[in-house]
């Protein structure tokens, strides 16, 4: 389902200075996984974290069916359990395959953008005005479905995806419409999406504060809130927050998205961790698993028009989980595919050489240092082609 906060198929604004800010939120994200990787849990409510048998623990999520029960991430198991005896637990998360999937996702988000920033293991902030504006004529919803098939047809997990003026108004979007949905907030259109939402819905005004508006102003609705005026009045009314609560009615907000982490600079990559998996009753080697690797990095390498002038091969050791990093660059960007086979089999030699081929558990291939292929400029090899 996608919710349009407009009854246009085109923008209502027309100034220079707008923006698209999209939060992009994995849906129940660990469950996701785990249901994912066994498939007989789709369907019934499960939780990860604690232990059913002891009722000891906390939910560290869950999937949407057990949020039906009232369930939900901060919950005793005990209390969980209580509300739903036939709730699934797994007790031992699979917390390295989930920063795997996490990486591979935060990579598609990042070769759409420069202007990215994860906020956390499950969620990311992107400036997607430029991409918008020039490749969608200023309507955002084409790309955000783009995006949300991408990251399913990578990696089989639902997300949901808010887009706004700012960061603020993009959190509060993606909440509005989940799990697998999309909300477009146009400036014009803040006040009427804030206006029925309960003051919860709000960034930062968690239970204690919501309590404490309805029981010394009878604030229960951001709607409450827009009615009294002016930043003023709100000030008089509610001190500092006041003023807080006038720039989130009134669309002003972050809209500058500062790379957080090392997904800072554009990449595309693609990673698994692969020891203890077997075919033909033997262990599973590297060499088998590159070639996917390889064939994904590079077909989304094509599919956003990138050339590359670095490939990286990175690796993870199974006795000590040593993390080994490999890089060659190239002066002139490429689309080559097999460069990048023939260099991640020469990094590979390498790393065997220096560590006497130590048993690797994950191997991840990457391109970087990106350039947005134009088709009227040749490279190289065109010449000689």
């Amino acid at each position: 389902m996608v919710i349009y906060q407009q009854e246009h198929s085109t923008p209502i604004e027309t100034t220079d200075t707008r923006q698209f800010i999209f939060h992009v939120d994995l849906d129940a994200f660990f469950a996701a996984v785990e249901m994912r990787e066994d498939p007989s849990l789709v369907g019934k409510p499960i939780m990860v974290g604690g232990d059913k048998d002891t009722k000891r623990g906390i939910v560290t999520t869950c999937n949407y069916e057990a949020r039906k029960y009232g369930i939900h991430s901060g919950m005793s198991a005990k209390e969980a359990i209580e509300r739903c005896p036939e709730i699934i637990c797994v007790r031992r998360g699979h917390y390295d395959l989930y920063r795997e999937v996490s990486d591979n996702i935060l990579n598609i988000l990042n070769s759409y953008t420069d202007h990215f920033r994860s906020a956390s293991i499950d969620e990311a902030y992107l400036n997607l005005t430029d991409e918008v504006e020039k490749e969608h004529n200023g309507y955002p919803i084409p790309l955000a479905e783009e995006i949300k098939n991408e990251i399913f047809e990578e990696e089989k997990i639902t997300c949901s995806i808010g887009i706004g003026p700012n960061t603020t108004i993009a959190k509060i979007a993606t909440s509005r419409n989940k799990p697998n949905g999309i909300t477009y907030v146009p400036k014009a259109s803040i006040k009427r999406f804030l206006y029925p939402l309960p003051v919860k819905a709000i960034s930062g005004i968690g239970t204690k504060s919501a309590e404490s508006l309805k029981r010394i102003h009878g604030i229960e609705n951001i709607g409450q809130i827009i009615e009294i005026g002016s930043e003023h009045e709100m000030i008089r009314k509610f001190g500092r927050l006041g003023s807080f609560f006038y720039r989130v009615v009134s669309g002003k907000g972050r809209t500058t998205i500062q790379p957080s982490s090392s997904f800072g600079v554009k990449s595309i990559s693609k990673g698994r961790t692969f020891h203890g998996h077997m075919f033909d009753g033997e262990q599973i080697p590297i060499e088998m698993v590159l070639p996917k690797l390889i064939d994904s990095v590079h077909e989304r390498l094509t599919k956003k028009s990138f050339r590359y002038k670095t490939v990286t091969l990175d690796v993870r050791f199974q006795d000590n989980f040593q993390n080994i990093t490999r890089s060659r660059s190239f002066q002139a960007a490429n689309d080559d595919k097999e460069r990048i086979r023939t260099t991640v089999y020469e990094l590979l030699a390498e790393i065997n050489s220096d560590f006497n081929k130590a048993k690797i558990r994950k191997a991840a291939v990457r391109v970087s240092n990106l350039v947005k292929y134009d088709s009227m400029q040749k490279t190289i090899t065109d010449y000689f082609s």
